[in-house]
């Protein structure tokens, strides 16, 4: 028995996460694409809730401004771009008080996807602090290959890590999964999303409790 930790998460996340493990095959199959759209922003400040918005920002010739960002992952890729980073070090929910507690007065703006949860850019607006929102990718969805399939209808174990509700309901649209696959969940919106199938959930929102849960799922087979 070869576990199959199936990794569904888009490019190049996906196989940064899969670097961490070791004695299981990995069969990367992202179920969304993120694809660069026309958008013009001039902000003094942005708000990052994923590392896919660093990488449209820099794209866009953002840098050397301030960047609140939902977790340290995020805040460490803006760093690397130049940003003045600081980290809420866990949810939407988080990066929000982060934000209304340093009170902006300058213009900030969303760097984000088309699909995007928590209404972050509206609340703000509301506590009356101007963000808007700057949506600079759109999150194309792909089907699954033919080796996650496969790997998925077999007789070894499968364990699939999700960060995104989005991702659950994308997943669970293509296949039916049997009682051989064990899903981990980033939170607990993403384990909702995939029910009926109970989820592992992760104790934070973040990367390193990801991988840890994940480890857990892998040892526990």
């Amino acid at each position: 028995m070869q576990p199959v930790l199936l990794i569904t998460r888009p490019a190049p996340d996906g196989a940064r996460f899969a670097r961490h493990f070791d004695g299981v095959r990995v069969v990367l199959s992202p179920l969304q694409r993120i694809d660069p759209v026309e958008a013009v922003c001039d902000a003094q400040a942005v708000v990052f809730t994923s590392t896919n918005g660093v990488a449209q920002a820099h794209r866009l010739g953002l840098s050397a401004v301030r960047a609140w960002c939902v977790g340290d992952r995020t805040a460490a890729d803006a760093r690397a771009a130049g940003f003045d980073a600081i980290s809420a070090r866990g949810t939407v929910e988080d990066l929000l008080e982060l934000i209304l507690a340093a009170r902006p007065t300058i213009p900030i703006a969303h760097i984000r996807g088309r699909d995007a949860r928590g209404d972050l850019a509206p609340r703000l607006r509301a506590a009356g602090i101007d963000c808007a929102d700057c949506i600079a990718y759109a999150q194309t969805p792909l089907s699954l290959t033919a080796h996650a399939i496969t790997a998925i209808e077999g007789a070894d174990p499968v364990i699939i890590p999700l960060f995104s509700p989005r991702a659950a309901t994308l997943l669970l649209g293509q296949v039916t999964l049997g009682p051989k696959v064990r899903l981990v969940a980033i939170s607990q919106a993403v384990a909702k999303a995939a029910l009926p199938h109970d989820a592992i959930v992760a104790a934070k929102p973040d990367g390193q409790a990801m991988l840890d849960a994940t480890q857990r799922a892998i040892a526990a087979l």
